[in-house]
């Protein structure tokens, strides 16, 4: 894999030196027959793979972590950061690695590349990586270019509703696993870093992702239930096939999270809501989660609190350099399978799904001692059902950006405590100062943190406190 990594570096390199155009110039000049003028698009997929790593990883991943309380900004600026304190600008660099240059406009390179050379395994992989990336885009913003963007003739593209962007990935998602079903007469697998080109994995994996997104548009849509049932039903089974991101301990390779610690060192630590949630469960996953303090005590920041002597990250776990993140698994299936179960009337079913995917599912993922972490009685009903279901996911999905989607939902977990003056969570990201400066078409918001996303409307069965 570091030497996928490496040659990718190198062809990036390459690339960037073939696009500066020349100080001279001329038919004789413009002939060198050592400069490269081709990638193949193996290692455009390389390439591509790396970014998603660290897109998936970097700040709004950290945004998102604070804002669900499972981590919490302590110091410098991330103090301002934990009780919603950023503007567009903080959102520039994400925004273009989302769209640019190893994002979208690569993956449809890729695309494109691989279909005109009748590689329809990669074709799929770059499909797969652009639902993944542009549907959780259209989480965390709302509204975001689509359809017209990444096209050279729209330098100012509109921006398409959530509705529309999902829409059309369950629809890409659908087109790859057609792809995957053709295949190609040969598929080098040492450049698929996720299933090494492996068809059943990948299939699994689409029918989890759209089992995702449609479960997103239940609180707008219940009939959603039902159709993210039966995606869920054919989606990853067994944790040695979740969607991972793939890092190791080589200068450039490591794990984003490990990397903003090394930079800035201290800023982030653990949430005290989370923290405070596993110590009340006798959760060992507390100790897999966190590292201790030098007496042995796990403590964690509430929003405001910038509390330094916070925990940091587990640095052989979650804050190792060579830390791989789940990006869609095995064990998000199953808690798809049990709110849906649950919606759709099977509630039994839906606990023991729960008790099942906790014990021995769980426990085994972590190494944990039997009968470790909690179960929940058979016979919990209605909100009581939901709130274990979303709650327990809430835990396991730790550092996964979904979590603000399921929060959005169904309004489990309920935080204690917000900001120090009680405001309230935000609903969506900032849109870039970029995109605000140049493009008239970025929506203007009165008090965008605050806007609702399209399938976000809000619900008054929540309840009291509820959001």
């Amino acid at each position: 894999m570091k030497r996928i990594f490496q040659l990718g570096a190198v062809l990036t390199l390459v690339v960037s030196m073939v696009g500066c155009s020349d100080f001279l110039s001329g038919p004789n000049l413009d002939t060198d027959p050592n400069r490269a003028i081709d990638v193949p698009v193996e290692n455009l997929l390389v390439g591509m793979q790396v970014n998603s790593y660290g897109v998936m990883g970097n700040h709004c991943n950290r945004t998102v972590a604070m804002w669900m309380q499972q981590m919490a900004g302590v110091a410098q600026h991330y103090t301002g950061y934990d009780i919603y304190n950023q503007t567009p600008l903080e959102f520039d660099a994400e925004w273009f690695d989302f769209y640019g240059g190893g994002g979208l406009q690569d993956m449809r390179v890729i695309q494109k590349k691989a279909l005109g050379e009748g590689k329809r395994m990669v074709v799929a992989i770059a499909k797969m990586w652009e639902a993944l990336t542009m549907s959780t885009v259209a989480d965390l913003w709302g509204e975001v270019p689509y359809s017209e963007a990444i096209n050279p003739d729209i330098p100012t593209p509109h921006y398409d509703k959530q509705l529309a962007v999902h829409s059309a990935i369950l629809q890409l998602i659908d087109s790859a696993i057609e792809d995957i079903n053709a295949g190609q007469p040969f598929f080098d697998g040492q450049f698929d870093f996720t299933h090494a080109g492996n068809k059943a994995k990948w299939i699994a994996a689409a029918h989890t992702l759209k089992a995702r997104i449609l479960l997103n548009w239940a609180e707008v849509d219940q009939g959603k239930y039902a159709q993210a049932l039966a995606e869920a039903q054919m989606g990853i089974s067994k944790d040695a096939d979740n969607w991972k991101t793939q890092h190791s301990e080589t200068v450039g390779e490591e794990a984003p999270w490990w990397q903003f610690e090394a930079a800035r060192f201290g800023y982030v630590r653990a949430g005290k809501f989370l923290v405070e949630l596993l110590k009340a469960d006798n959760d060992p996953r507390l100790q897999v989660y966190f590292a201790a303090d030098r007496n042995g005590n796990y403590v964690g920041s509430a929003p405001g609190e910038f509390n330094g002597d916070a925990v940091p990250l587990n640095p052989q776990t979650f804050g190792a350099k060579g830390w791989d993140t789940d990006l869609v698994s095995w064990f998000e299936n199953q808690f798809i399978l049990a709110e849906c179960e649950h919606a759709t009337g099977k509630t039994a079913d839906a606990i023991n799904r729960l008790n099942t995917v906790i014990q021995p599912g769980l426990e085994t993922k972590w190494g944990l001692a039997a009968n470790s972490l909690k179960r929940y009685d058979a016979a919990l009903t209605g909100a009581e059902a939901l709130k274990a279901i979303m709650v327990e996911k809430y835990k396991a999905m730790f550092l996964n950006m979904q979590v603000w989607s399921d929060w959005r939902r169904t309004a489990y977990p309920v935080f204690t405590q917000t900001s120090p003056d009680n405001r309230p969570i935000p609903r969506r990201l900032l849109y870039s100062a970029d995109e605000l400066n140049v493009n008239p078409n970025t929506p203007r918001f009165a008090n965008p943190l605050y806007q609702r996303v399209e399938n976000d409307p809000g619900n008054p069965a929540h309840g009291p406190g509820h959001p």
